[in-house]
């Protein structure tokens, strides 16, 4: 199967259909999550300058034409757990308590992706002994946590709500 924008197109609409609660807000807040986070993995978080030739570091890879140059970090690992458990939290819409938990881990995925991240950019710097130039998909991860943080406080907003009918009747 060929990979293009119009099936990309299908397959978030065919996602976007399987969710009922797609009204909730926490739920848009969650799919901006998981922008960002999928954007983070194919945008490059650092660029160095190494004898007027370009070394970018990416998730999946360096892209250099040196070859001694390695990265310490899976940072694809924390990337992909943030997405599934964004994804989960979505899915399990209808148990809030869950939903929750998932949003903490994702704090933790988040908060690992973002050190894993400064922490290579600043050793490939001073392995190449260059100045280290953080790119968009650095700063991703980090655009993320407001995403979390706000879906989080709608689903204990809607908890309250619930709990609140609960004691009315």
């Amino acid at each position: 199967m060929l990979i293009t924008a119009a099936n990309i197109v299908n397959l978030f609409y065919i996602f976007v259909k399987k969710i009922k609660m797609i009204q909730r807000i926490q739920t848009v807040y969650l799919l901006l999550a998981i922008i960002c986070m999928a954007t983070a993995l194919f945008t490059p978080f650092s660029f160095y300058i190494l004898n007027e030739q370009v070394v970018t570091l990416k998730a999946f890879e360096i892209n250099n034409g040196i070859n001694d140059i390695f990265g310490r970090f899976p940072y694809y690992v924390p990337i992909f757990a943030s997405l599934g458990l964004s994804i989960l939290a979505i899915a399990k819409y209808k148990d809030r308590k869950k939903q929750l938990l998932f949003g903490k881990i994702n704090y933790l995925a988040i908060l690992l992706s973002i050190v894993f991240i400064m922490m290579d950019v600043t050793f490939i710097a001073e392995q190449l002994s260059v100045q280290e130039n953080y790119h968009i998909g650095a700063f991703l991860p980090v655009a993320t946590l407001p995403f979390i943080f706000l879906a989080n406080r709608a689903i204990k907003k809607d908890e309250k709500l619930i709990k609140s009918l609960d004691r009315l009747r």
